[in-house]
């Protein structure tokens, strides 16, 4: 089942340039939903931009099976943005310029400056006209959610029944330890060795850190590594790493990135979450859980009643189909 945050992504990634094409003739046509035409042109458009975004099929030729599946996906996404545009807008979404406008500028705020958000733009391989459509999909998209998948009240029944059956699993913490260290590139051991002495004849760990380190995520905070379990780390580290007590420093450690001084400064027993700690959350689970079986619902309850047809042979999942009993049809020409 997919999630509103997977249809979303796939409104706004792909479902661009998808109006009503008027006086467009079957042969220029890859298929038509409800009437609504996507022309061969938004097809070839939305397909070189999401290669563009899928470095993986960069290399495969037109003809290559895997290639046609993935374009048939990219086909039943436009389909399904197509319908959902056409329900949105019998159930009264108004969403046009200052709407997008306003939305446009809400994601802008996300990027540090102009140039990033430039640049972001540019590497999507999207016209800006094409990112407004794609925008206007997505609200179109929330619009819809939001009308045929209410919240539903989780009780603190199923709430808890969730819990007993998974606390064993997803609600388990590892045994987690706050640690720093200092990094010494692989053929730097002399200086290792110094300050390593210097740490144990009662040097600032913290600023030697800062003074040595070769790690550029941890030396400006002296080495803090932060609170985690140590399965995070390469097996020499973490080895060393579960020897110390709290307020110990090891002797030098070899990985594969060099030469490392570690500190550990505090310890986390891990154990099985009380219920108190995770109730908000099971409850938002719960709840996005019943609100996407309510949306998929919909959707499936939406195609079946829609008139698509498949207008590319290629694209067509069977040839000179017609399925009796609905209003689904596929003609491959």
């Amino acid at each position: 089942m997919r999630s509103t945050t997977r249809i979303i992504a796939v409104a706004l990634g792909l479902a661009v340039l998808l109006g009503s094409v008027t006086g467009c003739s079957n042969s220029n046509a890859v298929a038509k939903v409800n009437g609504t035409t996507i022309s061969r042109e938004e097809f070839d458009s939305i397909v070189a931009v999401a290669k563009k975004q899928d470095p993986t099929m960069a290399s495969l030729k037109d003809d290559d099976p895997q290639f046609l599946e993935y374009k048939r996906l990219i086909l039943d996404s436009m389909i399904e943005a197509e319908l959902v545009r056409q329900e949105a807008k019998r159930l009264g979404a108004k969403i046009g310029d200052a709407e997008v406008d306003a939305k446009l500028e809400e994601i802008k705020l996300g990027y540090p400056d102009e140039e990033t958000w430039n640049n972001t733009i540019e590497q999507s391989g999207m016209t800006m006209e094409q990112i407004r459509q794609s925008i206007s999909d997505q609200m179109m998209y929330q619009f819809l959610y939001d009308k045929v998948a209410p919240p539903s009240k989780v009780t603190s029944e199923q709430v808890e029944a969730y819990y007993e059956q998974n606390k064993s699993t997803q609600f388990k913490t590892d045994d987690q330890s706050h640690l720093y260290h200092i990094l010494f590139a692989a053929d730097d051991k002399a200086t290792a060795e110094k300050v390593l002495a210097e740490i144990k004849a009662g040097g600032d760990f913290e600023a030697l850190a800062k003074k040595y380190s070769t790690d550029p995520g941890s030396r400006d905070a002296g080495g803090d590594l932060g609170t985690a379990s140590t399965a995070n780390y390469v097996p020499e580290f973490k080895q060393a790493a579960d020897k110390l007590k709290v307020g110990e420093v090891s002797g030098l450690v070899k990985t594969e990135f060099g030469w490392h001084i570690i500190k550990k400064t505090e310890e986390i027993k891990g154990g099985i979450q009380p219920l108190s700690a995770v109730a908000e959350s099971i409850k938002s689970t719960l709840e996005t859980e019943a609100r996407n079986k309510l949306w998929q619902d919909y959707l499936d309850n939406l195609r079946a009643k829609a008139k698509i047809e498949i207008l590319d042979k290629t694209l067509a999942t069977t040839e000179s189909t017609e399925t009796t009993g609905t209003s689904t049809e596929t003609t491959a020409k």
